[in-house]
């Protein structure tokens, strides 16, 4: 998803014309956007209604208006009592959460994130122990009574309104304030026997996220309600990121789709616990612009990757479950499933339907040659198919597995089964056992969106033997495959998906060595190709969904829990 877009990553949006145009420069908010009109997309498709006001939020329903719901169906596979948990494999799941930690913990502790090939420190994630707030809901999970210790004394001495370095609140919200929320609820829900922790610890973690959350409104101070990329804590003001339009060539004062629609889910959480409403409304008020798109997108749902904070207007026609929109898509059905009973979270529900709808209809496509294999294809900014994807889509198959059987909707259950399955395969198609950060596939016509890449030998030998071919081979210790498998588990009940998923524990201790269990490698074909790295959602996510797939399926079971995009689960 978005928080691992990286150098590698901005390269697969160089070919859609985004890369170069987009930068984080330390401009406040205010005017200063453009009004130049976009240039039209090549291909027009149906257009939806655009509401009317000085943004569309406007005509959102209250946060407070409540509905009468009939949905109460449970998603997850009625396991028999005491059935499908493999021990030995949870264990050794556990255990290997155990000795990253002792890494983590000897070298970095307190410090974000660790590199494991010199065993020095990063602070780039603001400096407040990024690793320990990400990993902290793992640990609980996984009964680490010694570990959660530390890691929630450390998180009730830590001061959550300063930062030397910008903050950016996508990476604030899905992490620190997602962690907090989702170790307050384990620790207060009955999941842990009470007394197992110190109680003001345990009281720090919602004190802590409300402290957080207050901090975290000032980047909604534009004139769109859009949240501000970035937020300055020490003059508690906005900053806003550029974006250059290659449409039409203008600057903008601009967010991203997945950091301005990755929030509702923690700022309604933070209202419920709390009972401030302020978090939930700020909350819908940017949510509306995203939902009711203007200009109209090419096809229904299928929305662009970069928004006007001055307007609320899109400005891209590009499309897909990609990095840059994925975790907005994400949070639609799941907000729903949080609480169905939601005026406005229906609203958001039936804007999932229809943007899965066109994916159906329009995007999931199958490799030249190749019908047993489904992707989504991302499109460029003026909305072309671009027959590539990248791992961050693969979220993809458990969330439509999710939104499928809650809706009762078998055709997208299905789609969400077959993107899984076509994820996976990478999994079994590379010489490490690990998925590729993007790759590319040759259409019904047997020709590539690149030129170029028609006449690429190496290319075509690999589509023609697996039907795709690989652009960015890079495994930065990507969970979105994993999480996939894992709702396909636990919704399905087909234990092959367990098997999956034990496979990958495998491949992944293989990348390792005698002192560092898990390594992140710079190609999935050359065994060993290291990067140093071990990012914070390592614990939060890899090691969360594994553990998961393995234990009792009645440990946060599908039909109690909701989970953010970092993988932290709230009641």
């Amino acid at each position: 998803m978005v928080r691992y877009l990286n150098t590698a990553g901005l390269a697969i949006l160089a070919v859609s014309g985004l890369s170069a145009a987009t930068t984080n420069t330390a401009t406040a908010a205010g005017p200063g956007s453009s009004a130049a009109p976009l240039t039209k997309p090549l291909r027009a498709g149906p257009k939806q209604s655009v509401s009317s006001g000085p943004h569309a939020s406007f005509s959102w329903p209250p946060a407070d208006t409540e509905i009468a719901s009939t949905n109460c169906k449970k998603v997850q596979y009625d396991f028999p009592t005491g059935t499908n948990s493999n021990t030995s494999r949870a264990d050794a799941v556990r255990d290997l959460y155990r000795r990253s930690w002792s890494q983590y913990a000897e070298y970095c502790f307190g410090a974000d994130e660790l590199l494991t090939l010199n065993n020095s420190c990063t602070n780039d994630l603001f400096g407040w122990g990024a690793s320990i707030v990400d990993g902290i809901d793992t640990a609980i999970i996984m009964n680490l009574t010694d570990i959660v210790g530390t890691q929630l004394e450390f998180i009730a001495q830590t001061d959550y309104t300063t930062s030397e370095s910008l903050v950016d609140g996508f990476d604030a919200i899905i992490r620190y304030l997602g962690g907090l929320l989702s170790a307050y609820d384990l620790l207060t829900s009955g999941f842990v026997p009470e007394g197992t922790y110190n109680s003001d610890h345990v009281k720090a973690l919602l004190s802590q996220a409300t402290v957080l959350g207050n901090k975290l409104k000032v980047q909604f101070d534009t004139p769109s309600g859009l949240p501000a990329a970035n937020i300055n804590f020490t003059t508690n003001t906005p900053i806003n990121s550029q974006f250059t339009n290659p449409l039409n060539n203008v600057t903008y004062n601009a967010t991203n789709l997945a950091v301005a629609g990755t929030l509702i889910l923690e700022f309604t959480r933070l209202s419920d616990l709390t009972g401030d409403q302020s978090f939930r409304e700020i909350a819908l008020g940017a949510q509306g612009n995203l939902i009711y798109p203007d200009p109209a997108p090419i096809w229904p749902g299928l929305v662009g990757s970069e928004l006007d904070t001055e307007t609320g207007k899109y400005l891209t026609y590009d499309y897909g479950w990609k990095a840059g929109i994925d975790s907005f898509l994400e949070y639609l059905i799941k907000q729903y499933y949080y609480n169905p009973g939601n005026a406005a979270n229906t609203v958001m529900k039936d804007f999932w339907v229809s943007t899965v709808e066109s994916t159906i209809e329009h995007i999931a496509l199958h490799p030249y040659d190749h019908p047993e294999l489904t992707y989504l294809s991302q499109g460029d900014v003026s909305g072309n198919l671009e027959w590539q994807m990248d791992d961050y889509a693969c979220f993809a198959g458990g969330n439509l597995l999710l939104g499928g059987v809650f809706l009762d909707k078998p055709e997208i259950t299905q789609l969400g089964v077959d993107v899984t399955d076509s994820c996976h395969y990478f999994y079994n198609t590379t010489w490490t056992g690990l998925g590729p950060l993007s790759w590319g596939w040759y259409n019904e016509s047997n020709e590539a969106y690149d030129p170029s890449w028609n006449d690429n030998r190496s290319y075509r030998q690999q589509a023609s033997e697996f039907g795709y071919f690989i652009t960015s081979p890079e495994w930065d210790s990507f969970p979105e495959s994993l999480e996939s498998i894992f709702y396909a588990y636990r919704i399905t009940g087909e234990t092959r998906f367990q098997d999956y998923n034990w496979e990958i524990v495998q491949s992944i201790e293989r990348q390792s060595t005698a002192t560092t269990p898990s390594e992140p490698i710079s190609d999935v074909n050359k065994p060993k190709s290291f990067i140093s790295d071990l990012p914070a959602y390592y614990f939060a996510e890899v090691l969360k969904y594994l553990y998961l797939s393995f234990v009792d399926p009645e440990v946060i079971s599908l039909n109690d829990w909701v989970f953010n995009t970092e993988s932290h689960p709230r009641k």
